[in-house]
């Protein structure tokens, strides 16, 4: 990463909230990870985990509201501060920690993503400024943009067809890896339950058996 003079002239693309919901409904994989349940029942049991990733993953363009671009809201500092935040009122898992990490994860997540956003494909100098370590006044982008962001300097732009074709990208690109991560969660959790269906079948013959030999 290198840091980047500040332009409040110019609006800089952003990842759109398709990319960010993405990154939260992943951090909800994580959560979920350990659970011994179908991934459509932990969806529709823990819906309100998920909608809270979700929007905690999005939480950060709150600044766009006011008029801002991207302010201190899109600094690590903000995202520790939300983690332990809503952590004190929401414990997400088992311990605080946990539910702090897991909440610090999804609000990361768009730090990362906006990190890799410009302008143009690459390794380039296209990148968004974002002030990772606010409250220093330094402006950060990664050198490599892996997404084309959406353009929100108006409402004319925000809804023009370039807007939808970067948004159909990250949804191609988010669903891709979406779906490659599902595979692996469902993965482990048949690793899970594998030995506890392997140790049924003994518990049985031990139990009609008693003379049996451990």
């Amino acid at each position: 990463m290198r840091p980047r003079s500040c332009n409040p002239e110019f609006f800089y693309p952003v990842a759109s909230p398709v990319a960010h919901t993405f990154a939260g409904f992943w951090t909800f994989l994580l959560l979920t990870v350990r659970s011994k349940m179908r991934l459509v029942t932990a969806c529709r049991q823990y819906l309100p985990q998920l909608l809270l990733l979700v929007l905690i993953a999005n939480f950060a363009d709150i600044d766009f509201l006011f008029g801002l671009h991207r302010s201190f809201t899109h600094s690590l500092a903000a995202a520790v501060f939300v983690a332990l935040a809503v952590s004190c009122v929401w414990r997400i898992a088992a311990s605080f920690w946990r539910s702090a990490g897991l909440y610090f994860l999804a609000y990361s997540s768009h730090l990362l993503i906006d990190l890799c956003t410009g302008t143009k494909l690459g390794w380039n100098a296209t990148a968004s400024d974002t002030p990772l370590f606010w409250p220093w006044r330094k402006d950060f982008g990664s050198p490599l943009v892996l997404f084309v962001g959406v353009k929100h300097k108006d409402f004319a732009a925000l809804f023009s067809m370039e807007n939808l074709q970067s948004s159909v990208y990250e949804l191609l690109i988010f669903g891709v890896i979406t779906a490659a991560l599902i595979v692996l969660w469902i993965r482990h959790q048949k690793g899970r339950a594998m030995p506890h269906q392997c140790k049924t079948p003994v518990r049985a013959v031990y139990n009609s058996n008693p003379d049996a030999i451990e």
